[in-house]
């Protein structure tokens, strides 16, 4: 039997540092599709890339079978066709762009072969499958026919956290907290063909599959977020910097609380995570993980049924007062990176009309509800203070 291939869209640091090594190791040969001349360079100069595996029991391997292309490439078509599963990564934003260019390229290899084909998205959205089809289907109208019947379009979501990327002269290296929980849309899925064939192992097919994307995340990403935007307060350049500092570390842990019981008054979760083992990865100094990493894009993290505003909402539904929620969306409406397009286009929106229009404009939340205007208080007391913690 041939070596299955995986074109993974996406060169970034869940793409190369976890997509692309997991299909690896099963035995898959990888074609990554990046927009950085220098990380494709780097792939091909060394055939794979480096994981570093970092905290207790860490560890540094080179991981093989990999080349990696320019989406210009005029080669891109002759791969895709030859593709037994694609998977993409390069964040929600860019979902649709990239929808635009792929879907011609899909149309092309379901032509090509006639064999149905599974599209896996990774990303930290529960809307992934549908943003990525908004693009398929505006370039190539042809493919509404073929979704869901010879093109399955699958949610992703991996509790992995790659902090790092860095090219020097030995390639491509990742660093990584090596965390393998993952999980997959079993219904989006075509059977017959991979994953479902048994020649991924790893990622656990569940149903239905927004439960699980709703706790990684309103717990695992809301509580990242949370340290960086309280740590940007601070002053902070790192979240284990910010987590080890004892009042942010209670605020964090008091919103992993209230999003544990909004998921559990609404039965989307079937299992409990260990909230002091969720915290002790936040606190890891072997990843270095930059707070400007984690906070940027707040208007996204803002966004309804997001990680902050899903968990909250889901609170006031359930009676609960989310106090540690609203003050984490202050601190996101508070975040002020100058190198960070959506957080100077919110401050800049504030300014012009006040936090509770924007909430109602980026969050649906109306300027009369409780919870926004909980959020503006606090966003007040905040910016009262000089937004000092």
């Amino acid at each position: 039997m041939s070596q299955p291939l995986c074109v993974v869209v996406g060169a970034g640091r869940l793409a190369a540092g976890y997509v692309a090594p997991l299909l690896a190791d099963a035995g898959w040969r990888v074609v990554l599709v990046g927009r950085s001349p220098e990380v494709i360079s780097a792939i091909q100069a060394s055939g794979g890339v480096t994981v570093c595996v970092v905290g207790a029991g860490s560890q540094r391997r080179f991981v093989g079978g990999m080349s990696a292309m320019d989406r210009r490439d005029p080669g891109l078509a002759d791969v895709v066709n030859q593709a037994d599963m694609v998977a993409v990564s390069v964040g929600p934003g860019a979902l649709g762009e990239v929808g635009g260019w792929l879907g011609p390229l899909l149309r092309g290899r379901l032509d090509a072969r006639g064999v149905p084909l599974n599209v896996l998205t990774f990303e930290n959205h529960r809307r992934a499958p549908e943003l990525l089809a908004e693009g398929l289907l505006a370039s190539t109208p042809s493919l509404a026919a073929e979704i869901g019947h010879r093109l399955g379009l699958v949610g992703a979501t991996a509790w992995q956290v790659v902090s790092r990327r860095e090219i020097d002269p030995s390639g491509l290296t990742l660093h990584t907290d090596g965390v393998m929980e993952a999980y997959l849309d079993s219904t989006a899925m075509i059977r017959g063909v991979p994953p479902l064939d048994g020649s991924l192992p790893g990622p656990e097919p569940v149903e239905p599959f927004d439960a699980w994307m709703a706790e990684k995340l309103w717990v695992f990403n809301g509580g990242h977020a949370a340290t960086a935007y309280l740590g940007a307060l601070a002053g902070c350049v790192t979240v284990d910097e910010a987590i080890a500092r004892p009042e942010i570390r209670e605020e964090v842990r008091q919103l992993l609380v209230e999003s544990s019981a909004a998921l559990a008054s609404m039965r989307r979760s079937e299992h409990t995570h260990d909230l002091d083992a969720i915290l002790a990865r936040y606190a890891d100094p072997s990843l270095a993980d930059p707070v400007s990493r984690v906070a940027r894009e707040p208007r996204r993290k803002l966004a309804a049924g997001d990680r902050l505003v899903g968990p909250a909402v889901a609170s006031r539904a359930a009676g609960i007062v989310p106090d540690a929620l609203a003050r984490v969306m202050a601190a996101a409406l508070a975040y002020r990176e100058p190198t960070d397009p959506q957080a100077v286009t919110l401050a800049a929106e504030i300014d012009l009309v006040g936090p509770a229009e924007v909430l109602q404009m980026v969050s649906f939340l109306h300027p009369g509800d409780e919870l926004s205007r909980l959020v503006c208080s606090n966003y007040e007391n905040l910016t009262r203070r000089k937004v000092t913690l």
